[in-house]
């Protein structure tokens, strides 16, 4: 054998346990008041309120303290020695009325660790417009004053069997992008372990020559070829006696051009149909090759395959992923090596192009 194994000790997983807390500071001499159950939260009293709103942004200022969401009562709990409300079993009494409460209680731990502030859209009312549907809360970096900072990221919330509706996300990001924040997407499992993601309107382009960008003669030249191609298993084989003009169109092989089906049919068809997809990318001056081995339709360059690696994967809306465990391995398998993964649609004579970057 050679060198000795390497060993790896696997991270800690906390089960959140209720009754205890999880801060590092030792909790007061005096222990301190639950909180109260009010019609619209759960009531702290300055001046314990006053701290926690002003230095961790929990709560929302009522007169005489601070209203609490379920999920900070929790995170107050584990981190500021507040007592549960202790009127009957407030924990299962919550879960039994409220059906998305785990997922908040988790992203409300998750994200906050590290001293980022997290706080519930329904404390924000009066700071800003209204919030697309599906925001839960909006996030703060830690060296952001949230008083006065607008924030960096809406935050939404899916566990892994949620339904993924493609042009529903799209909306909600294109809306989340005109707020000025980034679009933040929290995945729970069913471990309660997460998954941070960035999703942003990408914008792909290449500096390949297009089809467009010849003159007539050379246009009625690739086009003729296109008209004596080899109908082959998978495409055509064209012979084109002078130099090819489209270097991002086709695959050179055996002293001529391979050329896909979506490739043919794009030359031959130029200019006489609606543009798809596949015609829209080439718009951008793309370089389009097939995406197989990294398990989408399409690897996309900006630049010639012998200068750059390709930047982009690109799925098609009607090939894309179905559920959010498929969603990441797509997108885990593009950071793996060094890409970006886009869900790509074209309607009504318009393409779109949504950027899911993993960031934790």
């Amino acid at each position: 054998m050679g060198g000795r194994e390497r060993t790896y000790r696997p991270r800690a997983r906390t089960t959140r346990p209720l009754g205890s807390g999880r801060s590092a500071n030792a909790p007061p001499s005096q222990p301190l008041s639950p909180p109260e159950a009010r019609a619209d939260g759960w009531f702290i009293a300055d001046p314990l309120a006053q701290r926690l709103h002003q230095k961790s942004a929990l709560g929302q200022r009522v007169d005489g303290g601070i209203l609490l969401t379920p999920e900070e009562v929790l995170f107050c709990h584990w981190y500021r020695h507040v007592p549960l409300p202790n009127d009957g079993d407030w924990f299962n009494e919550q879960l039994s009325s409220e059906g998305t409460l785990l997922r908040r209680i988790i992203a409300m731990d998750v994200l906050r660790n590290g001293g980022e502030r997290v706080i519930p859209v329904n404390h924000l009312a009066s700071r800003f417009d209204a919030f697309p549907e599906h925001t839960w809360a909006v996030r703060w970096e830690r060296h952001e004053a949230w008083m006065s900072h607008p924030g960096l990221s809406q935050v939404r919330l899916q566990r892994t069997h949620d339904p993924l509706d493609w042009d529903e996300l799209n909306a909600w990001v294109s809306s989340v992008s005109a707020c000025g924040h980034v679009a933040e997407l929290c995945v729970i499992d069913d471990e309660f372990d997460t998954t941070i993601y960035h999703l942003s309107p990408a914008h792909p382009q290449g500096s390949h020559l297009r089809f467009a960008d010849l003159d007539h003669a050379l246009q009625k030249e690739v086009q003729s070829s296109c008209t004596t191609a080899h109908a082959i298993d998978g495409g055509y084989f064209l012979n084109h006696s002078s130099e090819w003009p489209l270097p991002a169109i086709g695959t050179p092989h055996f002293s001529g051009r391979f050329l896909r089906d979506e490739e043919h049919d794009f030359l031959l068809n130029h200019g006489k149909g609606e543009v798809n997809l596949y015609g829209a990318l080439i718009g951008h001056g793309l370089l389009l090759r097939p995406g197989f081995k990294y398990g989408c339709r399409w690897r996309g360059y900006e630049e010639s395959i012998e200068v750059a690696h390709a930047p982009w994967l690109i799925q098609p809306l009607e090939e894309a992923p179905t559920n959010w465990e498929e969603v990441c391995l797509a997108v885990r398998l593009a950071e793996g090596v060094n890409k970006r993964w886009i869900c790509a649609s074209f309607t009504n004579h318009t393409s779109s192009f949504l950027n899911i970057k993993r960031v934790g």
